[in-house]
């Protein structure tokens, strides 16, 4: 079966280009999130939701009544009287430019082509790789030699060792891929061909990455090169990735500009490899918030450890057991108890009883007890950070942070947070240069409304910047985030979400008899599990600073301030009346050069839109920006007309003194200045 012939049988397929969108059979659908095209071997599906190629191929087969096996092509090696592959047609196919790829040694041939294999030194390899169909299985030999094979790309090393980091992927067409896009690739020729890598090739080389593709083929291409670096004594630091779709070439095909964007959010996502000790198939210890895991990705085995407490009998949690992707055992579990684990190893043994299940238990039962007492290892401060923090948006959203922003009832609080999850999600524009750096998966936990009003005012907004709504994960919340976020950590990290938006804080706090801190210190605790996702908070202010109109703090007292990296203040302009006009001032930007400065933005709503606008303040009623600096004020009032420090003290209200110390400085920058006409009045310059 080709996609042509898939898309007549589902009546949701839509034609994009070569790919055809349609909803996904895995999870809810409110937009096309799946697409399908031909591939080298059959029908590719994806699924930009998070779902794997088989999951959404399996799930269409169960819907049409066919085999998954019916989305494979037969395959067709050419015969010798066939025409040999061409560079042009080996170029369309893979979606690479002839060009490129002539540059980079792929070479035209009287039954095919040659992939290049160079040396450092730009000598060719004994070796030669000759390709004669356009996918690998289907036609490729090596050309022999004297000597062994050598990676693919060795001689392009200087940009990886320029950079200190190297990907390795399987085969020369995701090295292509790899390198079309500015990546530093190692290709190994085939999944068990790791021996090829040589201690020349990770000269300068502080970091990898390694690319792991579905099933045992790719688990064996970790664990061999995982041997290898050990067995070069390498002391570097190893990943590995998996992508959401097979592999690298197949990211390039279905992502296209988006390539670089989600290459980096696999890079932030991969999982560290213990290489050292890779001989004696050492397991791999993941964390997703509180929920722990150790796998053994050779043997494809996995125990996760859920709901992790630990008591008088010990560490006890809902474990799962997984082989080669089937569930085995799920039910709760006591780490310390012997009995228990005998018990489980006799039904594991009955389902597989080609493992040593008792040798697994006892290394689970050490390691995740171990793993649920240590929390976070203790390190070295050296002076030189591993990694700068992410801005995903600059001056607002900081990966791993929080930000809080709080404002009187009726200010436009959560419509303004929903406009901030769209721009991350879809990588939209707002106005004021509040632009996403990456884009990433959104969720909302609502405390305060529902999902209906959400859904509308999504549409809303979306047609106001015109664009389709993107998918944003919502989530109704009714107990406290402190005994929530345990739970709702592992998904949200499996779900790869960038930017967790909670609205509000006084809803989402814990109840009790303590101080009034404890609550809010355990909110902001609880929003520690969900890094290295970012956090946006909606907060209250007092009534009293509701009625006073002055500067304000967050309702929860200095506690409810000082936890946030970033804490603004929103202020409804009420003068405005044809639009939601609010002003946005930092009062707090923990590890900035500087705060801020205040920005406005009009929500001006239409038939079946709401259009987000830039909000002069310069036109705006002086007590919305009553909580910006004094530079600030002064400067907005020059910018209003208003020239005398007489009448500028009045218009803030600020002392007279203060003014003028202002404006002085402010002349100094060369932002301000007098009019020289002896009437002490002044304008304003930039």
């Amino acid at each position: 079966m080709t996609a042509a012939e898939l898309a007549t049988r589902l009546k949701d397929a839509r034609r994009r280009g070569d790919w055809y969108d349609f909803h996904c059979r895995n999870h809810d659908d409110t937009e096309p999130s799946a697409s399908f095209s031909d591939g080298d071997r059959g029908i590719v599906f994806v699924c930009r939701s998070g779902c794997s190629s088989r999951d959404v191929s399996e799930a269409v087969a169960k819907q049409l009544g066919v085999r998954v096996a019916d989305f494979f092509f037969q395959r067709q090696r050419r015969n010798e009287d066939a025409p040999p592959l061409t560079l042009e047609e080996f170029a369309a196919a893979k979606h690479l430019r002839v060009a490129f790829l002539a540059e980079h040694g792929v070479r035209q041939e009287r039954r095919g082509l040659q992939l290049t294999y160079l040396q450092r030194d730009g000598t060719p390899a004994r070796q030669q790789r000759k390709r004669t169909a356009l996918s690998a299985k289907d036609g490729s030999e090596w050309i022999k030699g004297a000597g062994s094979p050598i990676p693919y790309g060795r001689w392009l090393l200087d940009a990886a060792m320029e950079k200190g980091e190297l990907t390795f992927v399987e085969g020369e067409t995701d090295s292509l891929a790899g390198w079309y896009h500015n990546v530093p690739v190692l290709g190994i020729p085939g999944a068990k061909m790791a021996k090829v890598l040589a201690t020349e090739d990770l000269r300068a080389i502080d970091k990898v990455f390694i690319v792991q593709e579905p099933e045992r083929a790719g688990a064996e291409f970790v664990a061999g090169l995982a041997a290898r670096l050990r067995e070069l004594a390498w002391s570097g630091s190893a990943y590995v990735v998996r992508l959401p779709v097979k592999d690298l070439h197949e990211l390039h095909v279905t992502a296209g500009e988006a390539f670089a964007a989600q290459w980096l959010a696999a890079q932030q996502a991969a999982t560290p490899l213990q290489f050292q000790n890779a001989a004696t198939s050492e397991p791999e210890l993941i964390r997703e918030g509180l929920d722990l895991a150790l796998v053994w990705p050779a043997e494809r085995i996995r125990f996760a450890l859920a709901a992790v407490r630990d008591g008088r009998s010990g560490v006890t949690g809902e474990l799962t057991v997984t082989h080669a992707g089937r569930r085995l055992h799920w039910g709760a579990f006591s780490l310390a108890s012997a009995t228990a684990r005998e018990t489980l190893r006799k039904k594991l043994e009955q389902a597989a009883p080609d493992v040593s299940w008792g040798e697994y238990l006892e290394e689970v039962c050490v390691r995740l007890t171990a793993a649920s007492r240590d929390g976070e290892p203790i390190v070295e401060l050296t002076g030189r950070p591993t990694a700068p923090t992410l801005e995903l948006m600059p001056g607002f959203l900081y990966e791993g942070d929080i930000t809080l922003c709080f404002a009187d009832g009726d200010t436009g609080k959560s419509m303004f947070a929903l406009a901030i999850g769209v721009a991350v999600k879809s990588g939209v524009v707002l106005p004021c240069g509040l632009r996403c750096a990456l884009r990433l998966p959104v969720a909302y936990l609502d405390y305060e409304t529902t999902r209906d009003t959400h859904e509308h005012r999504l549409g809303l907004l979306s047609a106001g910047l015109g664009i389709d709504p993107p998918a944003i994960f919502y989530k109704r919340m009714f107990r406290p985030l402190a005994d929530e976020a345990s739970a709702l950590a592992p998904e949200l990290v499996r779900r790869h979400v960038g930017l967790v938006i909670v609205d509000s804080m006084i809803f989402a706090l814990a109840g009790g008899e303590g101080a009034f801190h404890e609550p809010v210190t355990a909110f902001y605790n609880a929003l520690r599990l969900f890094a290295p996702a970012a956090s946006f908070v909606l907060s209250h202010v007092t009534a009293a600073d509701a009625r006073s109109g002055a500067p304000a703090r967050p309702y929860g007292g200095a506690f409810a301030h000082n936890g946030p990296r970033l804490c603004w203040e929103a202020k409804r302009d009420l003068e405005v009346t044809d639009a939601t006009a609010v002003a946005f001032t930092c009062t707090k930007a923990n590890n900035q050069p500087r705060r801020p400065e205040p920005f406005g933005l009009r929500f001006v709503p239409g038939p079946g839109r709401i259009t987000i606008e830039p909000f002069d303040l310069t036109e705006a009623t002086a007590t919305v920006t009553a909580g910006a600096s004094v530079t600030y004020r002064v400067r907005l009032a020059l910018a209003r007309g208003i020239g005398t420090p007489e009448a500028i003290a009045e218009d803030l209200p600020a002392r007279l003194d203060t003014v003028k110390r202002t404006l002085r400085r402010l002349r100094k920058a060369g932002q301000a200045r007098e009019r020289g006409d002896g009437s002490d009045t002044w304008e304003i310059v930039s």
